[in-house]
Protein backbone atom coordinates (compact mmCIF):
# COMPACT_ATOMS: atom_id res chain seq x y z
CA UNK A 1 0.00 0.00 0.00
CA UNK A 2 1.36 2.97 -1.08
CA UNK A 3 2.15 5.86 1.84
CA UNK A 4 -0.02 8.97 1.87
CA UNK A 5 1.55 12.28 0.65
CA UNK A 6 2.42 14.21 3.81
CA UNK A 7 3.70 17.72 4.00
CA UNK A 8 5.30 18.96 7.59
CA UNK A 9 4.80 22.64 8.34
CA UNK A 10 7.43 23.89 10.74
CA UNK A 11 11.08 22.49 10.76
CA UNK A 12 12.93 21.71 13.63
CA UNK A 13 13.84 18.48 15.79
CA UNK A 14 10.42 16.90 15.74
CA UNK A 15 10.04 17.57 12.20
CA UNK A 16 13.38 16.73 10.68
CA UNK A 17 14.76 13.83 13.05
CA UNK A 18 10.95 12.68 14.51
CA UNK A 19 8.46 12.84 11.82
CA UNK A 20 9.78 12.44 8.39
CA UNK A 21 12.25 9.14 9.55
CA UNK A 22 8.90 7.45 10.35
CA UNK A 23 6.07 9.00 7.89
CA UNK A 24 8.16 10.35 4.67
CA UNK A 25 6.70 13.26 4.87
CA UNK A 26 8.14 16.67 3.13
CA UNK A 27 9.01 19.74 4.68
CA UNK A 28 8.25 23.11 2.24
CA UNK A 29 10.12 26.13 2.86
CA UNK A 30 7.23 28.22 4.09
CA UNK A 31 6.23 31.09 6.41
CA UNK A 32 3.33 29.84 8.21
CA UNK A 33 2.41 33.15 9.07
CA UNK A 34 1.32 33.57 5.53
CA UNK A 35 -1.45 31.86 4.83
CA UNK A 36 -1.26 32.50 1.10
CA UNK A 37 2.19 30.39 1.41
CA UNK A 38 0.20 27.35 3.12
CA UNK A 39 -2.33 27.76 0.67
CA UNK A 40 -0.12 27.60 -2.24
CA UNK A 41 1.80 24.67 -0.90
CA UNK A 42 -1.20 22.88 -0.24
CA UNK A 43 -2.29 23.08 -3.31
CA UNK A 44 0.46 22.36 -5.58
CA UNK A 45 1.30 19.33 -3.08
CA UNK A 46 -2.21 17.98 -2.56
CA UNK A 47 -1.14 16.23 0.10
CA UNK A 48 -3.19 13.58 2.03
CA UNK A 49 -1.90 14.62 5.55
CA UNK A 50 -1.10 17.56 6.88
CA UNK A 51 1.44 18.02 9.88
CA UNK A 52 1.57 21.33 11.72
CA UNK A 53 4.45 21.81 14.11
CA UNK A 54 5.76 25.28 13.16
CA UNK A 55 6.91 26.58 16.60
CA UNK A 56 8.55 29.40 18.51
CA UNK A 57 9.05 30.14 22.26
CA UNK A 58 10.29 33.20 23.96
CA UNK A 59 10.68 32.72 27.68
CA UNK A 60 9.47 36.12 29.98
CA UNK A 61 6.97 36.48 32.62
CA UNK A 62 4.11 38.54 32.22
CA UNK A 63 6.08 41.44 34.03
CA UNK A 64 9.02 41.21 31.82
CA UNK A 65 7.41 40.17 28.46
CA UNK A 66 6.79 42.03 25.69
CA UNK A 67 4.10 42.67 23.70
CA UNK A 68 5.41 42.16 20.32
CA UNK A 69 7.09 39.25 21.23
CA UNK A 70 4.10 37.82 23.10
CA UNK A 71 1.89 38.43 19.72
CA UNK A 72 4.65 36.40 17.97
CA UNK A 73 4.50 33.28 19.71
CA UNK A 74 0.85 33.57 19.14
CA UNK A 75 1.31 34.15 15.70
CA UNK A 76 3.84 31.16 14.39
CA UNK A 77 2.18 28.96 16.31
CA UNK A 78 -2.11 29.09 16.68
CA UNK A 79 -2.31 31.57 13.78
CA UNK A 80 -0.02 29.49 11.96
CA UNK A 81 -1.71 26.65 13.34
CA UNK A 82 -5.33 27.97 11.80
CA UNK A 83 -3.54 28.68 8.52
CA UNK A 84 -2.75 24.99 8.17
CA UNK A 85 -5.84 23.82 9.30
CA UNK A 86 -7.74 26.51 6.71
CA UNK A 87 -5.93 26.01 4.06
CA UNK A 88 -6.00 21.81 4.74
CA UNK A 89 -10.13 22.15 5.30
CA UNK A 90 -10.32 24.01 1.83
CA UNK A 91 -8.74 21.96 -0.26
CA UNK A 92 -9.94 18.66 1.13
CA UNK A 93 -6.81 17.34 2.96
CA UNK A 94 -7.72 14.19 4.81
CA UNK A 95 -5.72 14.16 7.93
CA UNK A 96 -5.08 16.79 9.88
CA UNK A 97 -2.26 16.87 13.10
CA UNK A 98 -0.80 19.36 14.73
CA UNK A 99 1.64 19.45 17.36
CA UNK A 100 0.77 21.31 20.71
CA UNK A 101 2.36 20.73 24.18
CA UNK A 102 1.93 19.75 27.45
CA UNK A 103 2.37 23.25 28.19
CA UNK A 104 -1.16 23.97 26.79
CA UNK A 105 -2.71 22.05 29.41
CA UNK A 106 -1.87 24.34 32.26
CA UNK A 107 -0.27 27.84 32.69
CA UNK A 108 3.58 27.27 32.62
CA UNK A 109 5.65 30.10 34.76
CA UNK A 110 7.48 32.07 32.89
CA UNK A 111 5.53 31.22 29.72
CA UNK A 112 2.94 32.37 29.38
CA UNK A 113 2.92 33.13 25.61
CA UNK A 114 3.96 29.76 24.88
CA UNK A 115 1.37 28.10 27.20
CA UNK A 116 -1.57 30.20 25.78
CA UNK A 117 -0.80 29.62 21.97
CA UNK A 118 -0.43 25.89 22.74
CA UNK A 119 -3.64 25.68 24.72
CA UNK A 120 -5.32 27.23 21.97
CA UNK A 121 -3.71 24.51 19.47
CA UNK A 122 -5.39 21.44 21.40
CA UNK A 123 -8.89 24.12 20.77
CA UNK A 124 -8.72 24.36 17.54
CA UNK A 125 -8.17 20.24 17.20
CA UNK A 126 -11.24 19.79 18.97
CA UNK A 127 -12.96 22.15 17.63
CA UNK A 128 -12.01 20.82 14.07
CA UNK A 129 -13.30 17.04 15.10
CA UNK A 130 -16.55 18.57 16.44
CA UNK A 131 -16.79 19.96 13.05
CA UNK A 132 -16.19 16.47 11.21
CA UNK A 133 -12.69 16.49 10.18
CA UNK A 134 -10.26 14.09 11.02
CA UNK A 135 -8.40 15.98 13.31
CA UNK A 136 -5.59 14.99 15.94
CA UNK A 137 -3.14 17.08 18.47
CA UNK A 138 -0.03 15.59 20.26
CA UNK A 139 0.97 17.33 23.00
CA UNK A 140 4.79 16.22 24.14
CA UNK A 141 6.58 17.06 27.59
CA UNK A 142 9.68 18.44 27.52
CA UNK A 143 11.74 17.32 24.17
CA UNK A 144 15.24 16.42 23.38
CA UNK A 145 15.58 19.54 21.04
CA UNK A 146 17.45 22.75 20.20
CA UNK A 147 14.64 24.58 21.13
CA UNK A 148 14.55 22.82 24.85
CA UNK A 149 18.37 22.86 25.01
CA UNK A 150 18.85 26.33 24.42
CA UNK A 151 16.32 27.10 27.67
CA UNK A 152 17.31 24.58 29.95
CA UNK A 153 21.04 23.69 28.86
CA UNK A 154 22.50 21.38 30.58
CA UNK A 155 19.58 19.23 31.48
CA UNK A 156 19.82 15.27 31.76
CA UNK A 157 18.62 14.34 27.95
CA UNK A 158 17.14 11.16 29.66
CA UNK A 159 14.25 12.82 30.95
CA UNK A 160 13.19 13.96 27.85
CA UNK A 161 11.25 12.70 24.98
CA UNK A 162 13.33 11.36 21.97
CA UNK A 163 11.76 13.19 18.72
CA UNK A 164 11.34 9.72 17.07
CA UNK A 165 8.67 9.24 19.86
CA UNK A 166 6.44 12.25 18.17
CA UNK A 167 7.15 10.83 15.01
CA UNK A 168 5.56 7.21 16.37
CA UNK A 169 2.54 8.81 17.18
CA UNK A 170 2.16 10.47 14.11
CA UNK A 171 2.47 6.84 12.66
CA UNK A 172 -0.10 4.98 15.06
CA UNK A 173 -2.65 8.32 14.23
CA UNK A 174 -2.15 7.07 10.79
CA UNK A 175 -2.73 3.62 11.26
CA UNK A 176 -6.15 4.73 12.96
CA UNK A 177 -5.19 4.01 16.46
CA UNK A 178 -6.43 7.16 17.76
CA UNK A 179 -10.09 9.01 17.18
CA UNK A 180 -10.53 12.73 16.06
CA UNK A 181 -10.32 15.27 18.20
CA UNK A 182 -7.99 12.97 20.64
CA UNK A 183 -4.91 15.09 22.10
CA UNK A 184 -2.24 12.71 22.80
CA UNK A 185 0.29 13.05 25.45
CA UNK A 186 3.56 11.82 25.36
CA UNK A 187 5.75 12.95 28.26
CA UNK A 188 8.62 11.65 30.95
CA UNK A 189 7.84 10.07 34.21
CA UNK A 190 11.12 9.59 35.57
CA UNK A 191 13.14 7.86 32.55
CA UNK A 192 10.28 5.94 31.90
CA UNK A 193 8.08 7.22 28.44
CA UNK A 194 3.92 7.42 29.14
CA UNK A 195 1.36 8.18 26.63
CA UNK A 196 -1.85 9.31 27.44
CA UNK A 197 -4.98 10.41 25.25
CA UNK A 198 -7.04 13.60 26.36
CA UNK A 199 -10.88 13.84 25.22
CA UNK A 200 -12.06 17.10 26.44
CA UNK A 201 -13.36 15.01 30.23
CA UNK A 202 -15.00 15.78 32.12
CA UNK A 203 -15.78 18.98 30.85
CA UNK A 204 -16.76 17.71 27.84
CA UNK A 205 -19.52 16.17 28.84
CA UNK A 206 -20.39 18.22 32.15
CA UNK A 207 -20.82 21.06 29.79
CA UNK A 208 -22.26 19.03 26.55
CA UNK A 209 -19.79 20.61 24.39
CA UNK A 210 -20.60 19.14 20.71
CA UNK A 211 -24.18 19.40 21.38
CA UNK A 212 -26.42 21.44 19.61
CA UNK A 213 -27.38 24.44 21.01
CA UNK A 214 -30.59 24.58 22.46
CA UNK A 215 -33.29 27.87 21.20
Amino acid sequence: MAKPMIVIFGGGDIAERGIVPVTGGLIPSCDVTSFDEVNTIIELRRPQVVVSCAAVSRPATVTDAVPSVWARELEVNLLGSFHVAKAAVDHGVGTMIFIASIAGLYGKPGNSGYSASKAGVISLVQSLAMEGHDAYAISPGRVDSRMREREFPGEDPRTRVAPVEVGAVVADILAGNYEPGDNVIVRKKGLDSRREVDRGEPWRSELRIGEPPAY
